[in-house]
């Protein structure tokens, strides 16, 4: 079961994060796990999750990558972890939504892990924002500061900090959630066979971010503009670039990032999910009205997370694609796009009502959301 989350969010923003790392006594209260390490292991075997088994005998780290056939490697100290879970689950899903108080561009998936009693990946550091939540068992966890780090590697795979000083030293039970801020290096320890849920945010850098201007240039149907230098003037050396030269070569790169193209092409690459929708039998926008109409709902992909833009305010972003709509029903599209569920009365307010329901049909034929 999963409930409401036990959090002033205002406050947990203007304190911690991004900031430093916090304990979250009962966030889930009464919190039961929605899979057991056995269904977990079944979603190992899928070739679609990345999953792992990180073990630890006689002090030699091992890490073994799924998909896997069996569980041979689960031996020692060890640790199961399957990631993009909220992609396949609807409850994983649901897990995902009690932490939309962060938007959608930022998250990036749920990892489930089950590990044995002294297990644990070692002392590490990770790059992007991370609730861990407690399901069944217990964990200590040991959270340190980012300032002085060593990093090891003590298997391919595996990448480690040495240890150090806590600032956080907890045990954790059902319910309660640890977050961690980029760069704060931490430990887990299991005291008791544990699942624990890693709801991960991502940031992307500027290599990324670089990456996407790349590719949106390389997409451009119009060309793209070359440097050009018509009042060349001599110079005392041709070895020597101009100050003058590299600040036009940099205004280049600054045209191409402030173009309007490129916004839009930046959100439709920042809402992909690595989804893969099932197409099934096409329904046109009369059939999906009668089926609202009816009573039933419709239910969004599991691990979906759209976008919107109010520079755009006719395009809908969603795993990497654009969808458009009339920018009239842009103030309702924000809010039945933070919805896993709708039906008839959530669509009735629309001002263009013919488009919401072409839409949602167009949606529906994407697979995005089901009857």
């Amino acid at each position: 079961m999963i409930t409401v989350l036990n959090l002033d969010i205002a406050a947990f923003l203007q304190t911690y994060w991004q900031k430093k790392p916090c304990v979250i006594r009962n966030a889930l209260p009464d919190f039961t796990d929605f899979i057991d390490e056995h269904e977990l292991a079944g979603l190992a075997m899928e070739p679609e999750l990345d999953s792992r088994v990180i073990s630890k005998q006689a002090e030699q780290w091992s890490v073994q990558q799924g998909p896997f056939e069996d569980f041979s490697a689960c031996q020692g100290q060890w640790t199961l972890l399957v990631q993009g879970v909220d992609r396949f689950c609807d409850d994983a899903s649901e897990l995902m939504q009690k932490f939309n108080f962060i938007p959608n561009w930022r998250v990036d998936d749920l990892m489930i892990s089950f590990a044995v009693p002294g297990a644990g990946v070692g002392p590490h550091v990770d790059q992007y924002d991370v609730f861990l939540l407690q399901g069944k068992g217990s964990r200590r966890w040991r959270v340190g500061s980012p300032e002085g780090l060593t990093s090891t590697q003590p298997v391919k795979g595996l990448c480690q900090v040495d240890d150090f000083t806590p600032v956080i030293d907890c045990e954790l039970q059902p319910g309660d959630v640890l977050y961690i801020p980029p760069g704060w290096p931490h430990d887990g320890i299991t005291l008791s066979d544990s699942l624990t849920y890693s709801i991960g945010f991502r940031a992307p850098d500027q290599a990324q971010l670089g990456n996407y201007l790349a590719e949106h240039l390389q997409t451009q149907s119009t060309g793209t503009k070359r440097y050009t230098d018509p009042e060349l003037v001599l110079s005392d050396s041709p070895a020597e670039v101009s100050r003058k030269e590299v600040d036009a070569l940099k205004d280049l790169l600054h045209q191409a990032i402030d173009d309007d193209s490129f916004s839009q092409n930046l959100l439709a690459m920042l809402s992909e999910q690595g989804i893969e929708p099932e197409i099934n039998e096409p329904v046109d926008s009369q059939s999906l009205q009668e089926h609202l109409e009816s009573g039933a709902t419709l239910v969004k992909l599991p691990g979906c997370r759209p976008l919107l833009n109010r520079q755009f305010p006719d395009c809908l972003f969603i795993n990497g694609e654009v969808i458009k709509f009339s920018p009239e029903n842009y103030p309702l599209m924000c809010q039945l796009m933070s919805k896993a569920d709708i039906d008839r009365t959530d669509m009735a307010p629309a001002p263009d009502k013919l488009d919401i329901f072409y839409t949602f049909t167009t949606l529906v034929n994407m697979g995005y959301w089901e009857l």
